[in-house]
C-alpha cells in the first residue's frame, strides 16, 4: 500500500490502455447480445441475397458444366440451412422484445437515481433485483449454455456466515446473492493474511448493490465504462465551451461538462464526463493499480458497520459515494484524484456527512492498525 507522501504527486496516465473486456450478467451484455443477435439477422438476409443472385446466374448459365452443377447444389444447401436462421428471426423477436424493453427502462431509471447525490439504496436494490431477474430469464431462453451457477466460488465451496446459502466470486468479493453479505476474498486484500481475514469481523451491512456502485463509480473515474461516445457528442460540448469563450479546452471541468450536457439534454452521458474530458483533450485515462483499487474497495467494505451504527436513526440513504471516494483518497494520501471527487455543495449537508464519516474515522482508527485512518474536515 502506498504511503502517505508531503508533497502530492501527478495524476498516473497510461497510454492506450483499453479495459479488458470481462464476461458479465450485466444489462450491458445482455443489450449487446440483442444488438449482436439482430446484426447476425441481418448479415444472413445479406447472405441469402447474394446466394440468391449467385444461383440465377447459375441457372440461367445455358452450357452448365459439371462444376456448376455441384456448385449449384452447394449453394442451394447452404441456402436452406440459412433461411432455418432466418425464420428464427420472427420467433426472436417475439419472445425478446419485451424483455428488453423492460431492462431498458429499468436501467434508463438506474441511470437516473445515480445522478442524484443521496441515492434511495432500497429503490435500487429493487430495480436490480428486477433487472436480475429478466436478465436470467434472458439467458435461459437464449443462450443454451447459460446456468445461473456459473458464478459460483468453487474453491472452497464457502457458505454464507449470514443465512448458509452458498456465496458467489464476483471481482474480487465472495457475494451472497440470497442476503447481500459480501466478503472480500484472500487474494485480494495485500495486507491481511488468509488467518487473519478469518479472524477479522465481517459483519457490516455491505450490499451487492453499494459494491456494485462504487465499481461503477471508479469505471467511470478510469474511463472504463464501456460506453462509446459518438464523435457530435464531443461536438457539442466543444461548441458550448466556444460560446463562453473557453479557448483552452484543458480548463474543461467535470461541473461545466456536466452543466453542458444538461443544457443539451445528454443526460444520459453524465456518467461519462470525465471520459468526454479525456477524449476532447487526448489526455490519457486516470489509472488506479490493482493494489489502490482493491484497497479502496476493502475499506469501503469495512466502514459499512461503523456508518450503521453512527449514522441518525431516521436516515435512510448511504453516504454521497463522490463524498466517500473524496475521503479515501484523502486518506490514502492521494490528494491528486481525490478533487475529482467533488464535495457537496450544500453545508448543511456536507457538515452533517463530516460529523458522521469523523466518527467512523474513528472507530476505524482503533479497529484497523493497518491503515492511517485520518479524518480530514471539508469546512
Amino acid at each position: 500500500m502506498r504511503r502517505k507522501k508531503e508533497k502530492h504527486e501527478a495524476p498516473v496516465f497510461t497510454k492506450g490502455n483499453k479495459a479488458s473486456v470481462r464476461k458479465s450478467r450485466s444489462q450491458h451484455s445482455i443489450l449487446k447480445k440483442h444488438e449482436f443477435k439482430l446484426q447476425e439477422f441481418q448479415n444472413i438476409k445479406r447472405q441469402l441475397s447474394k446466394l440468391g443472385t449467385e444461383i440465377i446466374e447459375l441457372e440461367n448459365n445455358k452450357i452448365p458444366t459439371q462444376y456448376d452443377y455441384h456448385r449449384l447444389d452447394q449453394l442451394q444447401n447452404q441456402k436452406m440451412e440459412l433461411e432455418k436462421v432466418d425464420n428464427d428471426e420472427i420467433e426472436y423477436l417475439l419472445e425478446s422484445s419485451e424483455l428488453i424493453m423492460k431492462l431498458s427502462l429499468l436501467e434508463d431509471q438506474h441511470q437516473r437515481i445515480l445522478c442524484n447525490e443521496n441515492i434511495d439504496e432500497d429503490v435500487l436494490q429493487n430495480i436490480n433485483q428486477a433487472k436480475g431477474e429478466i436478465i436470467d430469464e434472458y439467458l435461459k431462453k437464449f443462450d443454451p449454455t447459460y446456468t445461473n451457477e456459473n458464478f459460483l466460488y468453487d474453491k472452497s465451496h464457502s457458505l454464507c456466515s449470514s443465512c448458509k446459502n452458498t456465496m458467489s466470486f464476483e471481482s474480487g468479493y465472495l457475494v451472497c446473492t440470497s442476503c447481500g453479505y459480501c466478503l472480500e476474498d484472500i487474494d485480494c486484500s495485500g495486507e491481511l493474511s488468509f488467518k487473519e481475514l478469518q479472524e477479522y469481523d465481517f459483519r457490516p451491512q455491505f450490499t451487492y448493490d453499494k459494491r456494485s456502485h462504487l465499481e461503477d463509480w471508479l469505471k467511470r473515474f478510469t474511463a472504463k465504462e464501456n460506453k462509446a461516445i459518438p464523435q457530435e457528442i464531443l461536438d457539442k460540448v466543444i461548441l458550448e465551451a466556444n460560446k463562453e469563450r473557453i479557448k483552452d479546452l484543458n480548463l474543461l471541468t467535470e461541473e461545466k461538462v456536466k452543466r453542458y450536457l444538461k443544457k443539451l439534454n445528454l443526460n444520459d452521458y453524465y456518467d461519462n464526463v470525465i471520459s468526454i474530458i479525456n477524449r476532447i483533450n487526448s489526455r490519457p485515462p486516470f489509472t488506479l493499480t490493482s493494489e489502490v483499487e482493491n484497497k479502496i474497495k476493502f475499506m469501503f467494505q469495512q466502514i459499512q458497520e461503523p456508518y450503521e451504527k453512527h449514522k441518525p436513526k431516521h436516515r435512510k440513504n448511504f453516504l454521497s459515494y463522490s463524498y466517500v471516494l473524496h475521503k479515501i483518497f484523502q486518506i490514502l494520501g492521494l490528494q491528486e484524484f481525490a478533487k475529482y471527487f467533488p464535495l457537496l455543495k450544500s453545508p448543511d449537508k456536507l457538515r452533517q456527512q463530516d460529523e458522521i464519516f469523523k466518527k467512523i474515522v474513528e472507530e476505524m482508527a482503533e479497529k484497523d492498525k493497518t491503515t492511517n485512518w485520518i479524518f480530514y474536515p471539508s469546512l
